[in-house]
């Protein structure tokens, strides 16, 4: 979905909520967060003052909302909403009168997390003062999957890229895919963004970094001569990640063809380009989530950048053993995160199993 859309569709959420929430998107726009989060955030908020005025816990419109309502709210309402959101049957999408899944109700508390966070840390009243003396969602817990850190390694591991495949799936892309193709405007259109394909699929492989991340770095962001990555992190902070050797000739291949190909505008910085009514434009989310989806659908199984993300995980902890230099290399603040990848079996674990009893 393009960002006009992603921006419009906000601000038709943001109509009906009160000024503190927009004040809250104003500046995570600056940080910046993506359209998207930003949109998923402010229908959690949405839903969570309909909760409020439904449960009569405040006694004014959604607009009208305001801190001092926030602050009053104590960790038992805020218990009941997480209650209410796992309880309660889903309603205006494809699955309605079904439970929530414990993904959504976790992005629910993350929304609201960070709006609490906001208000309680980073802002300012005319007495220098934040606007909550109190953060209640402290208080409140994640939600618990219900699956193993085990169950979900293994569901995951059947949807990524193990060992050499990564390597594989980029010859794949450069060699044999055209032959799958069946129009020539299939195989026109395959050609003309070919190198473009090929460097992002490389990129994500590479280093391991997230959508988001991608689609907004600027010509000036990638280093060919370190191999290096300057990118903008969850959070807003800058930071630079390494680029693996093994990916780097379909990033440099692209990073030099880049200006003919795509005959932008000096004015447009971004790295990775689109072709939109005659025009360069920095490619979107959606653009890349499509492309990364029918090309693994072809070579493997159908899979996101997220799934990228976990190979390049993965394959980093087998080979380093070590969660911290993960944790580096995916720009997370914690290890927590990463633990994942210490279930995910590998090919020598199931050699060993396979090898038990043999005499």
């Amino acid at each position: 979905m393009s960002n006009e859309k992603n921006l419009n569709r906000l601000n038709q959420e943001l109509e009906t909520l009160p000024p503190l929430v927009h004040e809250y998107v104003q500046a995570k726009s600056i940080v910046p967060y993506s359209l998207v989060t930003l949109y998923e955030y402010a229908k959690e908020f949405r839903r969570f003052f309909e909760w409020l005025v439904a449960e009569s816990v405040v006694q004014v419109e959604i607009s009208y909302i305001s801190i001092s309502d926030l602050e009053k709210l104590k960790k038992e309402d805020m218990d009941l909403y997480k209650s209410y959101l796992m309880s309660s049957p889903r309603q205006g999408t494809t699955q309605d009168g079904g439970l929530r899944s414990h993904v959504t109700i976790q992005r629910a508390i993350t929304a609201l997390r960070s709006l609490f966070h906001y208000l309680a840390n980073q802002t300012e009243d005319n007495k220098g003062k934040p606007y909550l003396s109190q953060n209640v969602m402290l208080k409140i817990d994640n939600v618990k999957t219900g699956r193993t850190l085990q169950d979900r390694s293994r569901a995951i591991e059947k949807k990524i890229l193990i060992g050499s495949e990564s390597v594989a799936f980029l010859e794949y892309i450069n060699h044999d895919y055209e032959a799958t193709l069946t129009s020539h405007q299939a195989v026109h259109a395959f050609r003309r963004n070919k190198e473009r394909d090929l460097a992002i699929i490389a990129l994500f492989l590479g280093t391991g970094i997230r959508l988001s991340e991608l689609v907004n770095m600027k010509i000036s962001d990638l280093d060919i001569h370190n191999m290096e990555a300057t990118v903008i992190r969850k959070g807003g902070f800058r930071d630079t990640t390494m680029i693996s050797s093994m990916f780097m000739d379909h990033i440099t291949t692209y990073y030099h063809a880049r200006e003919k190909l795509y005959q932008p505008d000096q004015r447009e910085k971004s790295l990775f380009l689109t072709t939109y009514k005659q025009e360069a434009k920095r490619i979107d989310q959606s653009t890349v989530e499509k492309l990364v989806s029918k090309y693994s659908a072809s070579f493997k199984t159908k899979m996101t950048p997220h799934k990228l993300r976990h190979t390049v995980g993965t394959q980093l902890y087998k080979n380093t053993n070590s969660l911290l230099t993960v944790s580096h290399q995916l720009g997370q603040t914690g290890t927590s995160a990463t633990s994942l990848y210490t279930h995910i079996v590998d090919k020598e674990k199931r050699d060993a199993i396979n090898d038990l009893w043999q005499n």
